[in-house]
């Protein structure tokens, strides 16, 4: 563990005698770190776009975008920036955003708004940056499943830093940002960061290393080349952890990821941005334990 703030297995954990469920998988990003959706929204806010352009312009792209190519593991990360600055910054975007804001009754002027010139690296660190910072609470109901005899997974759509120096510098200095920006002390390596703070400007960072540990097994998209919410990834995750899908309750912040899952057969929970304790609480209730300790729910 990176940081003694986090308590795994401190939680009371009260097994049930015959447990409903064997299985509990999370996603990663919005669910046990925070969510690279806010990192979008703090671009836009700073670029001063419309709320969710970036969002849609990444949904335009469809199953060929340079996030969803790099999340399969088609795109090296170098070959992704420019891939993904080109995407966010075509033309093509405006009238697709235009069609978004017409369905939600939205103001936006088609005419006169201006395309943005979209730095995708720049963006994509915001995101990643958000993507870092650990939800403890997610962390320690983790560790306390774990230790209750349950099987846990990772199922996320993610990617996967070179791993040559450059690539491991990259991810150093998304770490070291993040760090910084909660006003921390950082300590680097070539693989992981972990970052501590004093009082509530306090934060802890993982980096991708650090985050599989945490996990029985670690199932993603950039190694077998799917991604949620395509079906398949669903029953090939089924088969790594070796259980039936009414075995298996899974955590997403995502709808389409979840209505995937539900139609495989698993039972599903969302988590909505920013509350990953009423997550857990779900969870508990899902599976008759205790997960987290009284001082956690603070």
């Amino acid at each position: 563990m990176p940081n003694s703030s986090i308590n795994p297995g401190a939680a009371s954990v009260v097994p049930l005698g015959n447990r409903p469920f064997k299985a509990v998988l999370f996603d990663i990003g919005g669910v046990v770190v925070g969510s690279p959706f806010q990192g979008i929204a703090d671009f836009e806010l700073q670029h001063s776009l419309p709320v969710n352009y970036l969002n849609v312009a990444i949904t335009r792209a469809g199953h060929n975008g340079a996030f969803q190519r790099l999340e399969r593991g088609e795109l090296d990360l170098w070959s992704f920036y420019d891939a993904f600055s080109d995407q966010l910054s075509d033309l093509r975007n405006i009238a697709a955003y235009a069609k978004y804001a017409q369905l939600r009754s939205k103001v936006f002027d088609e005419k006169s708004f201006k395309a943005p010139k979209v730095d995708g690296r720049a963006l994509f660190h915001q995101m990643m940056s958000k993507a870092a910072v650990v939800n403890p609470c997610m962390v320690e109901a983790i560790a306390a499943l774990r230790n209750a005899g349950y099987t846990v997974a990772a199922l996320t759509n993610n990617f996967n830093y070179p791993s040559d120096i450059r690539g491991q510098q990259e991810q150093d200095l998304i770490l070291k940002n993040t760090a910084d920006s909660f006003s921390v002390t950082a300590s680097s390596t070539s693989t992981s960061t972990s970052a501590t703070g004093n009082g509530k400007g306090g934060a802890i960072v993982m980096g991708q290393d650090q985050l599989k540990t945490l996990f029985d097994y670690f199932i993603e998209s950039a190694i077998l080349g799917l991604r949620k919410p395509d079906p398949a990834i669903y029953k090939k995750a089924g088969e790594i952890v070796g259980l039936k899908p009414e075995d298996i309750v899974f955590l997403d912040d995502i709808g389409a990821n979840l209505k995937a899952a539900q139609k495989e057969g698993w039972t599903t929970i969302r988590v909505e941005l920013g509350k990953p304790r009423q997550a857990i609480e779900k969870l508990e209730a899902t599976l008759g334990i205790t997960l987290l300790a009284p001082e956690s729910r603070l």
